[in-house]
Parts: C-alpha cells; structure tokens; sequence
C-alpha cells in the first residue's frame, strides 16, 4: 500500500508536472482560434468599413476645405491686385484733377489781378486827369491873389510902387513855366 501511494504521489506529481497551468490545452486553443477569427473578420468586414469610409469622406472634407481656402485666397489676391491697380488709377485721376484745378486757380488768379490791375490804372488816370483839372482850377483861381502877392512882394523889396497891370505878364509868364 505504502507502494500504491508512493505511486499515486508520484503519478500526481506527474500529472502536475505535465500540466502546467500557463500552457493552453488544445480545447482551449481550439476556442480561442474560433473567437480570434471571429473577431478579426468582425472588425475586418463589419467595423472597420465605416471607419474606413469616415476617414475617406473625412479626409476628402479637408481637402476640398484646403482647396477652398486656397481658391478664396487666389482670389483675395487677385482682387486685392485689382484694388491696388484700381487705386493707383485713382490717385493718378485726383492728381490729374488738383492739377487741373490749380491750373484754372493760377489762370482765374491772373485774370483777376490783371483786371484788378486794369481798375487800378483806370482809377490813377481818373485820379491824376482830376488832379490837373483841379490843380488847373487852383491855378485859375489863385492866379490873381499870386499876382498880387508877387507885385506886393516885389514892391516892398524894391521899395517902390509897381503897376499890376505891367507886372501881369511877366507873373503869368513864372506861374507857366515847369520850374
């Protein structure tokens, strides 16, 4: 008996030996590889489709975003290129124009002083044609009381009496003269 179980013990150690409880059994290989294969075809033809699908579509969103986006700046670009020609033009037009009017300035100013000028000259012949005509009329008007006060004068210096009537011709002949 001591030798049965002596050889129970040992055909239990054995049995222990032999079955390492780390290692699968072919059953349980069996079910894992039916599981795992059930498992890779599941996500292989039903899950992973329309993931793949969404990424594509995704994907294919992004791009035609970028390419949008690329357009609309091309075309940014291009207006913003046009604007610029189109304000270049425009600043050339208001140049054009300032010149213009500072041309019609310069002309009405010179028109204006030349009439201004024109009124002026005008005024100074009225006023020297004026002048002599008064200046004339001073002339007819004091002629008589210089003649007298010439012919006073000169009595007095020469001590004498002189005749007015003689003395006339030669005061008007003085008052004629320029000097």
């Amino acid at each position: 008996m001591l030798y049965l179980l002596l050889a129970a013990e040992e055909a239990e150690g054995e049995a222990e030996a032999a079955s390492n409880p780390i290692l699968p059994t072919i059953n349980e290989l069996f079910w894992g590889a039916i599981a795992f294969a059930a498992l890779y075809f599941l996500l292989r033809y039903v899950l992973l489709p329309p993931v793949q699908r969404a990424m594509n579509d995704r994907a294919a969103t992004i791009q035609a975003d970028r390419d949008a986006a690329d357009a609309a700046r091309a075309k940014a670009v291009s207006a913003s290129s046009e604007l610029d020609d189109q304000l270049v033009d425009v600043r050339a037009e208001a140049a054009a124009i300032i010149e213009e009017a500072r041309t019609e300035a310069d002309g009405e100013r010179q028109r204006l002083v030349a009439r201004a000028e024109r009124e002026v000259s005008a005024m100074k012949e009225i006023a020297e044609t004026e002048i002599a005509r008064e200046r004339e009329e001073a002339m007819v008007a004091l002629r008589p009381q210089v003649a007298d006060l010439a012919v006073g004068a000169a009595s007095k210096v020469m001590n004498g009496r002189i005749n007015l009537d003689a003395a006339r011709p030669v005061v008007d002949r003085l008052l004629d003269s320029p000097n």
